[in-house]
């Protein structure tokens, strides 16, 4: 069945085109394919193939294989004339996620040896038969609702239902699949049920018209249970880095590159093994402001906002609110329950916003009013000094980048700010 593009899709970024895609430059295609190890395949599958970037890179290598392009975009064969330059080449226009796709491109789910691919950006409108493709793939159980599976877990699946058992799968995913706490259960799987080798995180904007967090992924279908994972990075010019290994307890929770090596010492870097303690296991409390924007002005006091951290450039030591913001017991206790308020001793720190890894501060006295763009870190005594210096140290702040989220403005979850580790 062929989609088209208003139909298919629910969400393309206004900086994509409209299918949702944003085309893989030469170097990354030739990222992930050198990263793909050596092998001689003799069926190569690209779903979603947009202008073959990578189907090229893979052809140049392998030229004696049969590849087999899928792309739903009819104008999509008009850049691929060129593979037939290379070696046996058939395309077709056809729905990549199909249930009954293997069918209708001439060949058997399980028989090919090498997958490609760089799924589009965006969730397409929900079909009963997507249900099956998931629990085909063995990821129906990997999200609280399959409803909430994006075009790249449907991609991975449909790719894991084409490929032999030992078959190699070679991917371009977005951030959340990565890292966000959400698809922790897609991770979990994933590492369980295959192999995965190694993720090379992207250097922002090595897609044009974004700035969003992309990375490689390359798996071996049914070959092992993960027991440690390569990462490493991509400069702009296409260099890799010397990579790092994570166990996969750690890759579960998170598989960027970024992350795992700031939250490592210079000594630590080198050695497989991290001594440490999350904050998390110190905090006796994390609180969310309860205002939103446009509710500051409505209860009488001064609300402690994104805009309102004072500078404390490379100090270790976390400035105070600034004084118009504290406030006494007694005047505080008549505000209504839900209005959340930061206590003397608390850490605030900046929820969501650029440069949220430099918004740091602590209320020193009385109380403050914190709106949702703010959390208000409560640590045991014992720990709070430790917790204060890492956080406004350049290693805590690299970490605090690292884990946030998101274009531009980033976000700060709970989850992530509680498992950042404090060096000991």
């Amino acid at each position: 069945m062929h989609l088209e593009p208003q139909s298919a899709l629910m969400r393309a970024s206004i900086n994509s085109d409209s299918w949702g895609r944003y085309y893989t430059s030469n170097s990354v295609s030739s990222t992930l394919v050198n990263a793909m190890g050596c092998m001689s395949p003799r069926v190569i599958v690209e779903l979603g193939v947009g202008k073959g970037s990578i189907a090229f890179e893979a052809a140049k290598r392998w030229n004696s294989a049969k590849f087999i392009t899928v792309d739903a975009d009819r104008s999509a064969i008009t850049h691929l004339d060129a593979l037939s330059n290379y070696g046996e080449h058939t395309h077709h226009v056809q729905d990549a996620l199909d249930d009954s796709l293997a069918e209708r491109i001439g060949l058997d789910f399980g028989t090919v040896d090498v997958g490609l691919c760089n799924p589009p950006y965006v969730r397409p409108q929900w079909r009963e038969s997507f249900g099956e493709i998931l629990e085909q793939a063995g990821l129906s159980g990997s999200l609280s609702s399959v409803y909430d599976a994006g075009a790249d877990l449907l991609f991975i699946a449909q790719n894991l239902r084409l490929l032999r058992k030992f078959g190699t799968l070679g991917l371009i995913l977005p951030d959340g699949l990565i890292t966000g706490e959400k698809y922790q259960g897609v991770r979990s799987v994933l590492l369980k049920d295959h192999l995965v080798e190694q993720v090379v995180q992207l250097p922002r904007k090595v897609f044009s018209k974004t700035e969003a967090q992309t990375y490689l992924l390359v798996l071996s279908k049914y070959g092992g249970e993960t027991q440690s994972v390569a990462l490493k990075t991509m400069s702009m010019d296409g260099q890799l880095s010397t990579p790092i290994h994570i166990a996969s307890d750690d890759a579960k929770r998170r598989l960027d590159y970024s992350f795992h090596f700031s939250g490592r010492s210079e000594a630590q870097k080198v050695l497989p093994k991290r001594l440490h303690v999350s904050i998390g296991e110190v905090t006796q409390s994390l609180v969310r402001g309860s205002l939103c924007s446009s509710q500051l002005k409505s209860i009488g006091l001064p609300v402690f906002h994104l805009g309102d951290f004072p500078a404390h450039g490379l100090s270790k030591v976390a400035p105070g609110i600034p004084s118009k913001f504290t406030q006494s017991k007694k005047a505080l206790a008549k505000l209504p329950k839900n209005i959340k308020i930061a206590e003397k001793g608390d850490i605030l720190i900046a929820r969501i916003g650029r440069n949220l890894q430099e918004k740091i501060c602590t209320v020193n006295r009385g109380g403050c009013v914190i709106s949702d763009c703010v959390y208000a870190l409560r640590v045991a005594p014992p720990h709070r000094e430790a917790v204060i210096a890492y956080l406004t140290s350049a290693a805590g702040r690299k970490a605090i980048e690292a884990t946030s989220h998101g274009v531009g403005a980033k976000y700060l979850s709970r989850f992530d700010l509680l498992s950042l580790n404090l060096p000991i």
